[in-house]
C-alpha cells in the first residue's frame, strides 16, 4: 500500500513539474529543466541509498573512473589517425592519388611536399626537426608495436626524401 502512495505522489509531482515547464518560456524554461533534472538525480540517489541499491551505481562509477586513463591514452592517437584519413581539399591530392603518382615515378621517389605532409612538418623544417618527427612517428607506427609495414615504409621514405 505504501508503494502505491509513493507512486501516486511521484506521478503527481511529475505532472505538476511538467505543467509548470510547459507554461514557462525562454531562459526560465532552461533553468527549470536543469533544476528538475538535478533534483531528480539527487532524489533517485537518495532512494537508492535508503534501499541499499546504491552499490550498483557506485560500482559503475568506479569502473568508469578506472577506464579514464586508458581512454585518455587512446586520445593521443586521434591526430595521427585523422591525418591519414583526412579528405583532400580542392586542389590537393588524396593519399591514393599521391600513391599512384609515386608508383609511376622512377625509383618510387617522393616529393618534398609529400614527405613534409607525411611527417607533419612545415616547409622550414630543419634536419633536427625531421629526425625528431621521424623518430616520433616510428615509435607510434612501427610494425613491432602494432603499426603497419606500409606506414613505416612511407615514414622512412619521407625521411630519406627530406634528408637526401
Amino acid at each position: 500500500m505504501s508503494r502505491l502512495v509513493i507512486l501516486a505522489a511521484v506521478i503527481a509531482i511529475a505532472f505538476i513539474v511538467w505543467h509548470k515547464i510547459s507554461r514557462t518560456r525562454g531562459e526560465q524554461r532552461k533553468k527549470l529543466i536543469m533544476m528538475t533534472l538535478t533534483w531528480s538525480i539527487i532524489g533517485i540517489l537518495v532512494v537508492l541509498a535508503a534501499t541499499g541499491k546504491l552499490n550498483v551505481i557506485t560500482a559503475l562509477i568506479a569502473g568508469a573512473v578506472a577506464m579514464i586513463p586508458r581512454l585518455l591514452g587512446l586520445l593521443k592517437y586521434l591526430p595521427l589517425v585523422a591525418r591519414f584519413y583526412q579528405r583532400a581539399k580542392p586542389g590537393q591530392q588524396t593519399g591514393q592519388q599521391a600513391g599512384q603518382q609515386n608508383a609511376s615515378r622512377p625509383n618510387n621517389t617522393m616529393s618534398r611536399e609529400e614527405a613534409l605532409a607525411i611527417l607533419g612538418l612545415k616547409t622550414d623544417a630543419t634536419r633536427e626537426d625531421i629526425l625528431q618527427a621521424h623518430k616520433r612517428m616510428m615509435q607510434k607506427l612501427h610494425p613491432d608495436r602494432g603499426g603497419s609495414d606500409h606506414l613505416a615504409a612511407q615514414i622512412n621514405r619521407a625521411k630519406d626524401a627530406l634528408l637526401g
